[in-house]
């Protein structure tokens, strides 16, 4: 009989021995790389333009502040909730922003989505359909009235006054910088150099700016040339 219960005791133990644990839950899923791209910081909103005038269509899109000092459009199906407030519509592919053509000059225009269960948003100011604005980045389209062998690859103004001039544009490459003074209702505009890469020989920064067709135009101004030729000629130049 004891023979018996020790056998018993034994496969019990056994049997103890050989159960199974339950298994291990599977990982979390990995983020999508298309939503968080390697060196991912934040979301925020592009557009292709930092003039927001009455009546105009701007192309925005959500986009990754990912390292190093680098950036990456997000694809749509990464955002939700999409919000637009003030005088302004979004299409129906959340592509494009039109500011209402009779929108007060100073009018604010909130737009915003959700991404990665944030909200991201941007606010934007009305300027008048006519309004001379310097603030944003232009390509020189072409020149009139002297001959120049190279185009300003990036005249850029910004908040508080500042500019700077690239030829070449290479990353976060700038030729020459400094402030400027503008007299919107006259058109007077001077420049003034506080530091650059490059400063060109022979420059002329005082000029007058104006818009035609909604594009800037600089006349009686020389902004230089990359390869350091002089002007010849009173220069026009259409941003």
């Amino acid at each position: 009989m004891r023979a018996v219960y020790l056998w018993a005791i034994g496969l019990l133990l056994g049997l103890a021995g050989c159960r199974h644990e339950p298994p291990a839950p599977p990982p979390p899923p990995l983020p999508d790389p298309a939503c968080y791209p390697p060196g991912y910081h934040f979301a925020f909103l592009e557009t292709d333009t930092q003039i927001f005038r009455q009546g105009a269509t701007i192309r925005v899109t959500p986009t990754a502040n990912v390292a190093p000092a680098g950036t990456q459009a997000l694809p749509l199906s990464c955002t939700s909730d999409w919000s637009v407030t003030g005088p302004a519509t979004l299409s129906p592919d959340r592509t494009r922003l039109t500011i209402d053509p009779d929108a007060e000059p100073g009018a604010t225009v909130s737009i915003g989505f959700v991404h990665a269960g944030k909200p991201v948003s941007a606010r934007l100011t009305v300027i008048g359909r006519d309004s001379v604005v310097l603030t944003g980045r232009r390509s020189q389209q072409r020149m009139e009235g002297c001959e120049i062998p190279d185009k300003v690859g990036e005249l850029e103004f910004y908040p508080g006054n500042r500019f700077a001039v690239t030829f070449m544009p290479f990353e976060t490459y700038q030729d020459y910088w400094g402030t400027y003074e503008f007299d919107p209702a006259g058109g007077r505009l001077a420049l003034k150099v506080e530091g650059g890469n490059f400063v060109p020989p022979g420059l002329d920064l005082e000029g007058r700016a104006e818009l035609e067709a909604g594009r800037l135009v600089l006349r009686d101004m020389f902004l230089g040339s990359r390869a350091g030729y002089p002007a010849r000629g009173s220069c026009t130049y259409y941003f």
